[in-house]
């Protein structure tokens, strides 16, 4: 049985497509599968997706008709999986040669692991270096400040790491429900595992990811829905946080990091004031770009 499944959500990827897919092709562990699910692309993203079905037998294409949505996009992908260990791979992002196999070998040594996480390198359009996110879970600390360094320093990019499919699935099950939202929901599934502590990082394993991704839609968040993006996402973040067995002082220690992480991983505190007091004032904010895939 194939033991990797790949998921490559695209929408009108096509001018970075190629390259993506190609990194994954020539990977060194070559035990893997690779879904490219097209968003209803207009670009010639399905063809470019197309030939490498028809070249590798690793390859292989779901079309959706129409576009159903990007975080609907990333979420079927886990279903169409076939494999124990997953990984999602956004359609302008690109990794060493060895990715597949560095974030591999975490698994074969800790059957309990839930996600190896790689080094994250974020480079501008034009390929030159932007800045990295290096921040390791190598601390000796005692256990609930463990988990307090996992949950301040995690890269919200951590989401393309290797996954247990299971632990990813179980992950969305906690989170999805009570915060239906795409903006935000990459930090709060990698919650469930950063507080068990089935986390592992490793600096060999390199991700490339763009700074700023191609604008293809953009959008305006109101002052109201910002409020309750952060209320909801509180509220999952304390569902899991009480979902775990603690003793009285790991819950005081944990939880203020839980409120930390809360506050920091969504549209924070005084943004969301500012916004709400621009509209107040009938000022208009600068719209936010986002990408539809």
């Amino acid at each position: 049985m194939t033991q990797i499944s790949i998921g490559v959500p695209v929408f009108n990827g096509a001018k970075s497509l190629d390259a993506v897919l190609e990194c994954l092709r020539v990977q060194t562990f070559t035990d893997f599968e690779v879904i490219i699910s097209d968003n209803g692309s207009t670009d010639g993203s399905k063809e470019i997706a197309a030939g490498f079905a028809a070249r590798d037998s690793r390859f292989r294409l779901v079309e959706h008709a129409h576009n159903i949505g990007a975080k609907n996009n990333f979420l079927s992908l886990v279903e169409e999986a076939n494999c124990d260990l997953f990984i999602w791979r956004a359609d302008d992002d690109l990794c060493d040669p060895d990715f597949l196999a560095i974030l591999k070998r975490h698994f074969d040594s800790n059957p309990e692991l839930a996600l190896a996480a790689p080094r994250v390198k974020f480079v501008h359009d034009d390929g030159s270096p932007n800045y990295e996110e290096d921040f390791q879970i190598l601390s000796d600390k005692i256990r609930p400040l463990k988990i307090g360094d996992a949950l301040m320093g995690a890269s919200s990019s951590w989401i393309f790491g290797l996954w247990k499919r299971d632990a990813l699935r179980h992950a969305l099950e906690v989170t999805l429900p009570t915060y239906p939202y795409v903006w935000g929901w990459d930090p709060l599934t990698l919650l469930p595992p950063l507080l068990d502590e089935r986390v592992e990082t490793d600096a060999n394993a390199l991700l490339i990811k763009k700074s700023i991704s191609t604008a293809r839609y953009r959008w305006q968040v109101p002052a109201r829905e910002m409020w309750e993006m952060r209320r909801a996402f509180s509220r999952t973040c304390f569902i899991a946080f009480r979902q775990r067995d603690w003793t009285l002082a790991e819950r005081v220690i944990v939880g203020v990091y839980v409120f930390r992480f809360a506050n920091l991983r969504v549209y924070r505190f005084w943004k969301t004031v500012r916004a709400q007091m621009r509209e107040w004032l009938g000022l208009k904010r600068r719209q936010r770009r986002s990408v539809e895939g």
